[in-house]
């Protein structure tokens, strides 16, 4: 039996954790790295190694994760001081989980190329619980040869593992694909909600029948007992809506590469915008994605939230 490649992850946050616990489970040895001690500390206790910056991560593991926030943080890891490019070497592969525009993509993947390191960008949709659970949906760009090689890694983190082609940057555009569908799924249900408010629906009875037709989706399934609960915020379903609109304005921008200046994505875009404006210097913490239900609140003239118990 083949040894099992040791494995680097940068990045331990609310995706990155949960990763790198799972390639533990199937007996890989990890070494791990992240900001945030206390985050490596939880990991070291589980069985990975520790390390000191992301060049120390891959002088010592042969394929390295990165799980991270913006796009500077994962240029930083790649190309940075104490950076990928400096730790690395020839034969290695760099995996990146993040959601960052393509041409970023397409830029650190010609560099790492320089030193004889491929680049996969695969980012992930599942949120939380598919990163928990390993049912992920992951999409890939990269060599078809760093691919194959990294399959048995992708398939211990996911449960469909799709390659969409040889040039890094494009499992990125399937990933935006998959965004716009959320954003708009998400603006959607809270308008379809506020709506129903106003038009005095019981929205206990709405949400039930919107699930059982074609109306259902896995934003509807996520996201409504949290709101029927009255305690969205406590559930955070679906993590911070900074995410959601740092995604929105990659879409945005690959949207104007190719010469698109307005489309539904826009408009999600710049409600959240809108939402995060409202928010500025009135909260630490960031609201849920789903948080456009606030702004339809407003737009109808109910209270969704605090009626719906």
């Amino acid at each position: 039996m083949a040894e099992k490649e040791t494995v680097g992850y940068i990045g331990l946050g609310n995706m990155g954790r949960p990763m790198a616990r799972n390639l533990l489970a199937a007996g890989y040895p990890v070494v791990v790295h992240d900001l945030d001690p206390a985050r490596v500390r939880t990991l070291v206790d589980e069985g990975a190694a520790p390390a000191g910056s992301p060049a120390e991560v891959a002088s010592r593991a042969s394929v390295l994760f990165s799980s991270l926030p913006t796009t500077r943080s994962v240029e930083d890891v790649v190309a940075g001081p104490d950076g990928i490019l400096e730790g690395g070497r020839a034969g290695q592969v760099h995996i990146d989980t993040s959601t960052i525009p393509p041409p970023v993509c397409s830029r650190l993947g010609a560099r790492l190329a320089e030193r004889g390191i491929d680049m996969l960008d695969a980012p992930v949709t599942g949120g939380k619980a598919g990163a928990a659970a390993g049912t992920l949906g992951i999409m890939v760009g990269g060599r078809s040869s760093a691919f194959e090689r990294c399959r048995p890694l992708l398939d211990v983190l996911g449960r469909a593992v799709q390659h969409f082609g040889e040039a890094v940057g494009s499992g990125m555009h399937a990933k935006l694909a998959n965004q716009i569908m959320v954003g708009a799924h998400l603006a959607a249900f809270a308008e379809a909600l506020a709506y129903g408010k106003r038009a005095g629906l019981d929205l206990h009875m709405l949400v039930e029948i919107l699930k059982s037709g074609r109306a259902g989706s896995e934003v509807l399934n996520v996201n409504s007992p949290g709101i029927l609960d009255g305690n969205l915020e406590e559930v955070g379903a679906m993590g911070p809506m900074t995410l959601i609109r740092k995604d929105l304005d990659c879409v945005v921008e690959s949207m104007a590469a190719m010469g698109v200046d307005r489309s539904l994505s826009h408009d999600v875009r710049d409600m959240y915008g809108q939402l995060l404006d409202e928010d500025r210097g009135r909260r630490t913490v960031a609201r849920d994605c789903m948080g456009l239900i606030y702004l339809y609140q407003n737009r109808f003239g109910v209270e969704v939230i605090a009626d719906a118990k």
